[in-house]
């Protein structure tokens, strides 16, 4: 099930991603497209969150939890925080789990997000998109790997948010990361200010903030 959920939500959303020819983008593990079947229609993603009981999310104020950065417009005030003004795909939710992020466009200024960072670093927790990079666990270990492999699963309960729930905290590879990046990491799943790289471990890292 896991493998299907994956593979689908992924090509699912592909139709509303924008389609960049870069060989970064293909299949590390095999130097081939990630997807190699049809890309499905834009009403494969609905009718695919109707299959699994999903209800869409209604945030229209951005906030990481909620919202995947697609592409960034540049605001001329430096300090303007993160807005969303588009939307590529809604995301979904059954009961208070996260299935998966709205994809939005977003205007923000250059203290809170670098235009080129935020749309195209490495997006972490994501088996593939036509944009950017994607690193998830379940690559590079076989036909196998989707099946074995946990999903990262994130909830709204009792006014808060909680990301990557069943992560161990206590599990600290070395990295050079501080804790603010690490937290950015986590909650944006991707790099935003300062590229961060495709080879940090996130994983194993979780945090619980209030809710908007």
């Amino acid at each position: 099930m896991k493998s299907w959920h994956i593979s689908c939500g992924a090509a699912c959303k592909s139709a509303f991603q924008p389609d960049r020819s870069d060989p970064q983008l293909l299949d590390w593990t095999s130097g081939k497209p990630w997807w190699r079947g049809t890309i499905p229609g834009t009403s494969a993603w609905p009718t695919f969150r109707a299959a699994i009981r999903a209800a869409p999310l209604a945030e229209s104020s951005f906030h990481p939890f909620f919202h995947e950065i697609v592409s960034v417009q540049v605001s001329d005030d430096a300090d303007e925080p993160p807005s969303v003004v588009g939307e590529f795909w809604p995301g979904a939710v059954v009961g208070s789990m996260l299935v998966a992020r709205a994809g939005v466009a977003v205007r923000a200024g250059a203290h809170h997000l670098d235009a080129d960072v935020a749309a195209r670093s490495t997006l972490y927790w994501a088996w593939w998109r036509c944009n950017r990079r994607a690193v998830d666990l379940s690559h590079g270990w076989g036909h196998n790997s989707q099946w074995t492999t946990d999903f990262r699963r994130d909830y709204i309960a009792e006014g808060h948010l909680h990301y990557n729930v069943d992560a161990d905290p206590s599990i600290q590879p070395d990295r050079d990361l501080n804790d603010a990046d690490r937290i950015d990491l986590l909650r944006y799943r991707c790099s935003i200010r300062t590229d961060l790289g495709a080879d940090q471990w996130p994983f194993d890292d979780t945090y619980v903030e209030q809710a908007p």
